[in-house]
């Protein structure tokens, strides 16, 4: 089995595809000759969600929502345990198994997709392991992929209330478990909200359903069986390490070129949404040698980014696109494609896209 580092942004494709209601834009990531969407909550980051179990009216219920939110972090690095969950997005349900083993220090988990396409998963704190059966090799993406609710999202929970709402609902049974229900609820109509469900005695997620502005679940992960394990038996603890001969072969075929992470872009946002800051910034090259400038935007829960590249020879992307909770806008400047994408509203990457200025005043 041949490994291969995960090569990141150097592999994004962007495609538009001429429906009756329109233009839809497509934005792909390719690992190993496998590709995967970059945007909707696919199944691998959604797997990686899993692994952790977000003002009301009276004060009372906003140190409740608070405490729970603690539980939340703490049960993903101290609690062991196995099980299965179902995916949903449109018409598409994906069911997949993971293994998580937690030390109280640091988190490994195993998932492996049980219906569809054969592939698997390994994660720890290096990064992430994605097993391609079919295609004998595994890629390894060394940055690993980061989650919602982290300690670092406690951190920030002061911030993310002057734009959503956290408050408690009623509780549920989910996988033979009682969960408790949180909302996160957006003050405007720029972002989407959440519905999660924690089990009431360990903290564990049992459901997470992205909301959409009609209150809608648009996209949802589900519990259907959960056991927990109090002692990790060895084959458990194997079976979600990264072995050594995989990162000795990452580093051998590792790539001479990588992507520059905050890199200097030739843009910036001059008005967006509120909360939405520059969070991280790259550079890169894509297919055919054609330089890419990719910036992502977040407001602490929902993130959006901005590609801006040369034109080539594909049809340019003009306009909107959306599709499940996905909304894109797309616009040609100076001979250049702006793209912006992500799990919010249209009127959001619309606002976001005509809000950047480019540092050479002639190409606004």
């Amino acid at each position: 089995m041949m490994v291969k580092p995960w090569q990141g942004m150097d592999t994004v494709r962007k495609s538009v595809e001429q429906h009756e209601g329109g233009s839809v834009l497509r934005v792909w990531q390719f690992h190993g000759g496998a590709r995967f969407p970059l945007y909707g909550r696919s199944v691998w980051l959604l797997a990686l969600l899993l692994g952790l179990s977000v003002t009301s009216a009276a004060r009372a219920a906003d140190l409740d929502a608070k405490a729970w939110l603690n539980k939340i972090v703490s049960a993903a690095m101290n609690r062991s345990y196995e099980g299965t969950f179902v995916y949903r997005r449109d018409d598409q349900l994906v069911a997949m198994r993971i293994v998580h083993v937690a030390d109280g220090e640091s988190e490994r988990e195993r998932l492996t997709a049980l219906n569809g396409r054969q592939r698997e998963i390994i994660r720890d704190s290096d990064g992430v392991v994605c097993i391609l059966p079919e295609q004998t090799q595994v890629t390894l993406n060394r940055a690993g992929v980061g989650k919602h609710f982290s300690p670092k999202f406690l951190e920030n929970l002061a911030g993310l209330e002057k734009n959503y709402r956290f408050s408690l609902g009623d509780s549920d049974r989910i996988a033979g478990r009682l969960g408790r229900m949180i909302v996160i609820e957006p003050r405007d109509a720029l972002r989407y909200g959440y519905r999660i469900w924690v089990d009431e005695e360990t903290g564990l997620l049992l459901q997470s359903d992205l909301v959409d502005e009609e209150g809608d679940a648009v996209e949802q992960v589900m519990f259907t069986s959960l056991n927990l394990v109090t002692k990790v038996p060895p084959a458990m603890a194997a079976s979600v390490v990264i072995t050594e001969e995989m990162r000795k072969q990452m580093k051998s075929t590792a790539p001479k070129t990588q992507a520059q992470s905050n890199a200097d872009l030739s843009w910036s946002i001059t008005q967006g949404p509120s909360g939405f800051v520059l969070a991280e910034r790259y550079a890169h090259s894509a297919e055919a040698g054609i330089a890419v400038e990719h910036g992502v935007l977040s407001d602490g829960m929902a993130t959006v980014s901005v590609f801006v590249e040369p034109l080539g020879s594909a049809q340019p992307f003009v306009g909107v696109s959306h599709m499940g909770a996905v909304s894109a806008f797309g616009a040609v400047v100076n001979n250049r494609q702006l793209t912006v994408v992500g799990e919010v509203p249209i009127a959001t990457v619309q606002m976001i896209g005509k809000g950047i200025t480019f540092q050479n005043q002639g190409e606004q």
